[in-house]
């Protein structure tokens, strides 16, 4: 089966989304299907995917999303018409861009997957959100990764939605190499902190915060933050508290320190639909604290210890906890790597594959040439 599926974010730039859609495609290649990946581009793109220009950056969720607000239509249309695909899968569909015109322009079935929760939305983003919803009739099937998402998306979208969480890469996160820290009570914690620390929401300031509450009280924690931000409105933190910055890393240095932290410490205050951040480390066999937050407590499934989100004398006394006794770090390790078993990619591709049967992609016809299909449009 040919498969394109496709983001609305700049696929020169890492995210979350992207990240699940490059997956998703390297998975069902691996069961055998033939799986490219379309968006936006702003520059060179990863292997397997096709990028369009015309990429302008717009604030949504708390973030700034780099989106194909200028992607012709024409160049989606050809694109569709080039590879005759078998099914469209179209993350995000609401969102302007090569998506949103493929609902328009394909001939085969379209499965669509909301990945958002829209629970810090600009006024006017949300706006935007009600009349795009108008093209949804043309999806035949929906996923939603979580029940964050599916819950938003039932305010736009009314046909029938699964939900399917997000995967994870269990060769590239592995506990194979965990070194758990013994349990001294005169030891620093080693929490690790991962994710775009420069968007108040992912709770970087609160996890300082926490680390400073934790030093007046003559305990330490010692802290490495993995990701983009700008680092320099923590110098202070950096100074005295010594918190360390080590930038964006790639899956293998990522997974070489959550082999060496005692916590995975993921204190966002809101908007996530789900926490891959969290999977990844339960997958790599680290214990994981989080936030409160519906989304995090939907991946978790009671493998993470949850610290109320924004109180961040809660957030210490959760580290301290967790991080001084190695037999509950032992527990959340084993209960975290069979979480994460259960989201590898295979599995959730296999899942994805029976809603693409459910849309009829499966049972479809031989794709018409090109030019017979745009005949048929005209």
């Amino acid at each position: 089966m040919r498969v394109c599926v496709i983001t609305p974010y700049d696929l020169s730039h890492e995210g979350g989304v992207n990240r699940h859609v490059r997956s998703l495609a390297r998975a069902l290649g691996a069961l055998g299907h033939e799986a490219r990946v379309l968006g936006p581009a702003s520059g060179p793109v990863p292997e397997g995917c096709d990028g369009l220009r015309g990429v302008v950056p717009v604030p949504a969720n708390g973030s700034v999303a780099r989106i194909g607000l200028l992607v012709p239509p024409r160049r989606v249309r050809d694109y569709l018409d080039a590879h005759a695909f078998d099914v469209v899968h179209v993350h995000e569909p609401i969102v302007p861009g090569p998506g949103r015109h493929t609902l328009r322009l394909a001939t085969c079935p379209v499965v669509a997957t909301f990945h958002a929760n829209a629970e810090h939305e600009l006024p006017l983003l949300r706006l935007v959100r009600f009349f795009a919803s108008a093209g949804l009739g043309r999806v035949d099937r929906a996923i939603a990764v979580s029940r964050q998402a599916k819950r938003f998306s039932r305010t736009i979208y009314r046909g029938h939605t699964a939900v399917i969480p997000n995967g994870v890469d269990l060769a590239r996160f592995h506990p194979a190499a965990r070194e758990p820290g013994a349990d001294h009570p005169a030891r620093p914690v080693e929490v690790l902190f991962v994710g775009r620390f420069g968007e108040p929401r992912k709770g970087l300031a609160v996890l300082v915060e926490a680390v400073r509450l934790l030093r007046a009280s003559g305990r330490a924690a010692a802290v490495r933050v993995v990701g983009a931000g700008p680092a320099e409105r923590f110098a202070e933190a950096s100074q005295q508290l010594g918190v360390r910055f080590e930038g964006r890393l790639d899956d293998a240095a990522l997974a070489h320190l959550l082999a060496r932290a005692d916590v995975l410490c993921a204190p966002s205050t809101g908007g996530e639909s789900f926490g891959m951040v969290l999977v990844e480390a339960m997958a790599a066999g680290c214990p994981v604290v989080a936030s409160d937050i519906p989304g995090y407590a939907e991946a978790a499934r009671g493998a993470a210890v949850l610290s109320r989100a924004g109180d961040p004398a809660a957030l210490a006394e959760t580290l301290w906890r967790v991080g001084g006794d190695a037999a509950l770090r032992r527990r959340l390790s084993e209960r975290g790597r069979a979480r994460a078993e259960t989201l590898g990619w295979a599995h959730v591709a296999a899942r994805v594959l029976r809603i693409y049967a459910q849309a009829g992609a499966l049972a479809a016809p031989p794709a018409a040439p090109p030019a017979l299909r745009r005949a048929a449009r005209s």
